[in-house]
Order: C-alpha cells, then sequence, then structure tokens
C-alpha cells in the first residue's frame, strides 16, 4: 500500500511540474528581477483585516525601524499618506481587466487615481506581469513620477519541491495566487527581507459567510477601514459573475495550503514569517502579538 502511495504521489508531481512548465512557457515574464533592497532588512506587510489598526496601535513606535508594504485598497485609508508605505502590492485581475462589471472597474479606477494623486513619496508599485498589456491604469499611475511600476509573475506553480523552489528563486512563478497575502510574501522573500511580519491578516472570513434562499453565496469581507458598514457580497471570478460554495472553499484551501508552502520556502531560504495578527486564522507561521 505504501509504495501504491508513494507512486501515485511520483504521478501527481509529474503531471504538475509539467502542467506548471508549460504555464510558465505560456504566461510568466523570463526577465524579471525585482528591486533590489538592503539585505537582512526586515518588512511588515499590512492586511486589510479588521484587527490592522490594533495592530499598528501596538506597534506604532517600531514602525519607521521597518519597509512597510501594503495591499489592495489600503490607498484609501486615512492612514496612507500617514505611514508612507514603501512598497504597494496589487493582484487582482479585476483591478486592471476591461472586461468586467462596473463595480470592480470603478472600484480599481477610483485606486489607481488616488494611488496616483496622494502619493508623495517614492514609491514601488507591484503588479502582476499580465496587466502590462492593459494601458488604462498605466497612464493614471505614470502621471506620478515617484510611483516605479514593477511587475511580478503570478503563474501558479505546483509540483516537486525542486521545481517550484527552482521556478520560485528566478521569479516564474509562485503557490496559487488566490489572495494577495501570497504575491506579498513572495516579493517580500524575493526582495530579501530576513523577516517578514504580518498585521491585519485575520482571514477570519468564514465567520462572516452565509448561503441564502437562492442558493447565494455571500461573503461579508471586513476590512480595516470598513468592518462596521462591509456589505454581504457574492464572491466574483475576474470581476463577473458569482462563485458557488465549492468554488469559494477551493479559493480558500488553495491560499491556506499556500501559505503552509511559503512557510517551508522561507525556512530553505533561512528567512522567517512572523504572524502578529491577534485572532488569525492562518496556522502556517510562528506567532507573536509585536514585532521585534
Amino acid at each position: 500500500m505504501k509504495i501504491l502511495i508513494s507512486i501515485q504521489a511520483f504521478i501527481i508531481d509529474l503531471l504538475q511540474t509539467c502542467a506548471s512548465f508549460g504555464k510558465i512557457l505560456i504566461g510568466s515574464g523570463y526577465f524579471i528581477q525585482p528591486t533590489n533592497y538592503r539585505k537582512n532588512d526586515n518588512c511588515i506587510i499590512l492586511g486589510n483585516g479588521p484587527s490592522l489598526l490594533e495592530s499598528i496601535s501596538l506597534n506604532e513606535n517600531n514602525l519607521d525601524h521597518y519597509q512597510l508594504i501594503c495591499v489592495n485598497y489600503f490607498a484609501e485609508s486615512d492612514i496612507y499618506q500617514r505611514i508612507k508605505p514603501h512598497i504597494y502590492i496589487l493582484s487582482a485581475p479585476e483591478m486592471w481587466m476591461e472586461d468586467v462589471e462596473s463595480d470592480p472597474y470603478e472600484k480599481a479606477e477610483k485606486l489607481f487615481q488616488t494611488l496616483s494623486t496622494s502619493t508623495d513619496w517614492s514609491l514601488n508599485l507591484f503588479i502582476p506581469y499580465p496587466a502590462r498589456k492593459f494601458e488604462r491604469w498605466k497612464k493614471i499611475i505614470k502621471q506620478n513620477p515617484k510611483i516605479k511600476i514593477n511587475y511580478f509573475n503570478t503563474t501558479p506553480v505546483e509540483g516537486f519541491k525542486w521545481f517550484r523552489y527552482i521556478c520560485y528563486n528566478h521569479y516564474l512563478g509562485m503557490p496559487r495566487p488566490h489572495n494577495v497575502l501570497i504575491p506579498s510574501l513572495m516579493i517580500a522573500l524575493s526582495l530579501n527581507f530576513k523577516k517578514i511580519y504580518l498585521f491585519g491578516t485575520d482571514h477570519s472570513w468564514m465567520k462572516d459567510m452565509w448561503v441564502t434562499e437562492e442558493n447565494v453565496v455571500l461573503l461579508r469581507q471586513k476590512h480595516f477601514y470598513d468592518a462596521d458598514k462591509a456589505k454581504a457580497r457574492a464572491m466574483k471570478y475576474l470581476g463577473k459573475g458569482r462563485r458557488k460554495m465549492h468554488e469559494v472553499l477551493q479559493k480558500f484551501v488553495y491560499a491556506f495550503r499556500g501559505y503552509i508552502e511559503i512557510n517551508e520556502y522561507s525556512i530553505s531560504k533561512g528567512k522567517e514569517i512572523i504572524n502578529c495578527t491577534k485572532g488569525s486564522y492562518i496556522d502556517a507561521f510562528k506567532r507573536s502579538s509585536m514585532v521585534d
């Protein structure tokens, strides 16, 4: 039985490796090199979960000692200009795609305008490689010379560990990026940060998910800037339609499994990821309430 299980695991890894190799050939940029940062600097990834303000309050006196990374719609919060993050990461395709419903289109338009007009310091913006083909967002961002655009590959890489690590080391792909935290962690590792701290990574969506009598799966995604007024919405697919329950849960599985894989990869590189989010549902990383 053990031999059969080992053979089955080998075949699965082989098939996933071949499929990932094909995806890289088709979808990845081959000469992407991340911006160099001072080796062994530490950073803080600021997730948008409802606990973020509490984590910032506990550690506010130490924030100046870290490179700050923010994500998604953080720029529209009141504290964006106060803490002046060094890195900004976007990953959801509906932010730059044209063929999406009006709501995500307008939200993205507003975000890029806010980034362009309110950033008066040097900022590295990281956005997936496929976004380079779309001019709408670039025209807005390029109006601000202080924002440098960096591309990264979001190609999902699966298969043998040695194959995955080669791809990670050459920035060709990452674990399935079903949540912006996955590319944020991979970018932080590629920039050689020695310790990566996580604030506002609650990931406690399961508490705020239900199914209506019309079989619509609703999810109230609370953020630190709208926790009291967040509305329940259906989870869309690339800015359109709505996902069924098994599709929503599958996204969660990919994300939480991705964190396990990233933690193993970080250890292999001599790096450390520390989750400082109180009540976080992520079980992959070491826990702490405050940065060192």
